[in-house]
């Protein structure tokens, strides 16, 4: 009878935890907004789930996302074709309008998760309570003022609707820089920190070559000034024609680490003790490799750039920026890289400012930085 009723007891406990479990979430609001219309969600969606068929509220179908962490990343109204919306460069500024509709009928003012950044809202036509009566097949055109802002606009049968929505990661993300800061921190250690492969990485797939002696360079432009590149150096791969490698030995010491800083490509993993600067003027220590850091942003979906402050016999202090133009931030990051790093004989050091407005980024970025 005792055992009977400890395996009841057991049961009711382990229904209760079940019961009383949630998903993670990517930032706090979208948990306040789950919560505010009675989103049943399990514990465990997956990685990179989106889901437009299983929820809806008040009978509109909603549209749930989750990133490569299994984070519930979006919820929002479904106002936009799924196959379309997946890999639409425009992606962050449709999630928000989605969300934002949602929000405007179910939470009050005091908890709307943009409500400190209402003013990068404004609608030149049409309203918000409008926004719920599109449909995926209703025709709308984006038009996009790089790192400034988003024009949207969609004929309805109701009328005109037209939506301005600034560049703004804390708008489009829905969180405020202080938990982006939290966010940066979390997910950066848990990235995975793999090494990635030598072939050429296909954000320079398109990119202009040239080749001088046995090394072949793949440009991918410049940031900020022309000292400032995302330049790769590469070698043909004697053995598949057509195909370059990534140099990453110790004969071409300064190409090597260029490729390293820029794809986090090497023969080891690289430990990076890094210092986040964060708001508040507070510091943060973390521990984490070079490989997490570069695929933590290349998985973001930003571009990384490279400049060269200084270099000695032995080391080189350098500056790298993360840039995201759709979003219009920029992670910087100073860094102190010994060349003894491509052997295995020291770590790189470095302080990341995270999620700065890409309209504050200036070149003082790169001569200021220690």
């Amino acid at each position: 009878m005792m055992l009977r009723r400890c395996c009841t007891a057991l049961l009711l406990a382990a229904f209760v935890l079940c019961a009383d479990a949630v998903p993670s979430f990517q930032v706090s609001g979208l948990e306040v907004l789950a919560r505010r219309i009675g989103l049943a969600l399990p514990d465990t969606l997956g990685v990179r789930v989106d889901n437009d068929s299983t929820w809806s509220y008040c009978g509109q179908a909603l549209r749930i996302r989750t990133n490569d962490f299994g984070d519930v990343s979006h919820i929002g109204y479904k106002l936009f074709d799924t196959s379309w919306a997946a890999v639409s460069e425009s992606r962050y500024l449709l999630d928000f309008v989605e969300r934002y509709a949602l929000e405007e009928d179910v939470l009050p003012e005091s908890d709307k998760t943009e409500a400190t950044s209402r003013k990068a809202v404004s609608f030149k036509s049409g309203n918000a309570s409008l926004l719920k009566t599109l449909t995926p097949s209703t025709p709308f055109r984006i038009s996009e003022e790089e790192r400034r802002g988003y024009l949207i606009e969609w004929e309805a049968g109701g009328g005109k609707v037209s939506l301005q929505v600034q560049a703004d990661c804390q708008t489009l993300l829905g969180a405020d820089l202080v938990e982006l800061e939290e966010m940066f921190e979390r997910d950066v250690c848990r990235t995975s920190s793999e090494l990635p492969g030598d072939s050429l990485p296909e954000a320079w797939r398109d990119c202009t070559f040239s080749t001088s002696e046995s090394v072949s360079v793949a440009d991918g432009g410049t940031f900020l000034n022309e000292q400032i590149r995302s330049r790769l150096y590469l070698h043909r791969d004697s053995t598949v024609d057509g195909a370059y490698r990534l140099l990453t030995d110790e004969a071409h010491p300064w190409q090597a680490l260029n490729n390293l800083l820029l794809t986090g490509c090497a023969h080891r993993i690289v430990p990076l003790y890094l210092t986040l600067d964060k708001y508040g003027n507070i510091k943060k220590d973390l521990t984490l490799t070079l490989q997490q850091f570069v695929r933590y942003c290349t998985l973001a979906g930003c571009k990384l750039y490279l400049g060269v402050k200084e270099r000695t016999e032995s080391e080189v202090f350098a500056t790298l920026f993360a840039v995201h133009t759709k979003l219009a931030y920029c992670h910087t990051v100073s860094l102190r890289v010994p060349f003894g790093t491509l052997s295995g004989d020291g770590v790189v050091r470095g302080t990341i400012y995270a999620f700065t407005p890409l309209q504050n980024v200036t070149e003082k970025f790169f001569i200021t930085n220690s």
